[in-house]
């Protein structure tokens, strides 16, 4: 097929990124966050290529966890599928019991309403506390009723207890410490018979805060490449999964002070050349992309020059006489970190990965 605009993916680097997590991580259990479809990368792809070294995925909506499901089915695979926050109702509690999702607890209404519950198979349940992020989670009352509640019912499978980390990323490790302890410590105070399993550690923890790896860690964008902490060893260095690419599709040189693109916002300073390149904010780069944000050309940089619009951009290459119709351009990925544009663009890796559309095509390695 005829590509012009693609984005390339690789399950090799994805598995390389899963090996530094265990590498990282060795005691803990592993559970890949796929939601967003495997933030951009495809979650059945994420899942078929990782079952083999991760012990369970994650997504955020229903409908993500039945369509993995089925997917995985299809392929004879079994794999645990965590079914993160949501709104828990009689249905939701019947489709994950059916489906063998296990749920997330936040809110002590649907604990209740989960213990009073006949469902066909038993289910398993991470009940959530809420150490400092407040988006989601208990109490620590809450979550000690809801804990009380949940584990003397017979269609309760098992309980893990987790949270979510406010300030992983940041280089004083005091806060994390502290969130680490709220629910660890009550977490041993509910049961001297039993340990529950923990699980708190995402991408973040699990690189800067060993000591908060506990039983069961999260990884999510340092699966697909992205250091968020950037205080990996190059021992360690993680490998984009995902490299974004356009081809060129028209090369004209400008004279001085001519402008280029809507609003003309690029003028060139002196004669210059522009490369048209074939992809637009409709393909998921973003249409905010200041100029000088970098792009590479036959793996050369070049800058944003004028404004993207919905399926073109226009870079500066008049440092690059020798680009041609037809050339290569990555826009991030090898050799140019998505983090890198992001952080031209106000933005983070996450947002550049989830927004490519589907009208780019998805080629896998």
């Amino acid at each position: 097929m005829h590509k012009t605009t693609w984005v390339e993916l690789s399950s090799e680097a994805l598995r390389h990124n899963a090996n530094i997590v265990r590498r990282l991580a060795p005691k803990a259990a592993i559970l890949a966050m796929v939601k967003a479809n495997g933030y951009g990368h495809g979650a059945s792809w994420v899942a078929e290529c990782l079952h083999q070294q991760v012990d369970g995925f994650a997504v955020a909506r229903l409908s993500e966890a039945q369509q993995l499901r089925a997917k995985l089915t299809q392929k004879h695979i079994q794999a645990r599928i965590v079914q993160l926050g949501t709104a828990v109702d009689a249905a939701v509690l019947q489709t994950c019991s059916a489906q063998q999702l296990d749920l997330i607890i936040h809110d002590l209404e649907s604990a209740k309403l989960l213990a009073a519950s006949a469902l066909p198979q038993p289910i398993t349940v991470w009940l959530k506390m809420n150490i400092g992020m407040n988006r989601l989670g208990m109490s620590a009352t809450e979550f000690t009723q809801a804990h009380q509640l949940l584990s003397c019912q017979s269609h309760i499978a098992d309980i893990h207890h987790m949270s979510h980390f406010s300030d992983a990323e940041d280089t004083d490790p005091s806060l994390t410490a502290q969130q680490s302890l709220r629910l660890s410590e009550l977490s041993a105070s509910l049961s001297t018979a039993r340990h529950y399993p923990l699980s708190m550690a995402n991408s973040a923890a699990i690189i800067a805060h060993p000591n908060c790896h506990y039983d069961w860690v999260r990884p999510g964008i340092m699966l697909y490449g992205d250091d968020p902490t950037q205080r990996l060893s190059a021992a360690n260095a993680l490998k984009p999964v995902m490299t974004f690419k356009a081809k060129v599709l028209a090369v004209r040189g400008v004279d001085a002070s001519d402008g280029v693109g809507y609003n003309r916002r690029w003028r060139a300073k002196s004669n210059a050349r522009i490369a048209t390149v074939a992809a637009g904010y409709a393909d998921g780069y973003p249409r905010h992309a200041p100029d000088g944000t970098p792009v590479l050309v036959n793996g050369l940089r070049a800058k944003v020059a004028g404004r993207v619009s919905m399926d073109l951009m226009t870079i500066d290459v008049s440092q690059l006489p020798q680009t041609a119709v037809g050339d290569e351009v990555t826009l991030w990925g090898e050799g140019l970190p998505a983090a890198e544009v992001g952080s031209h663009c106000g933005t983070i890796s996450y947002e550049l990965f989830t927004r490519i559309t589907d009208r780019v095509e998805r080629v896998y390695f």
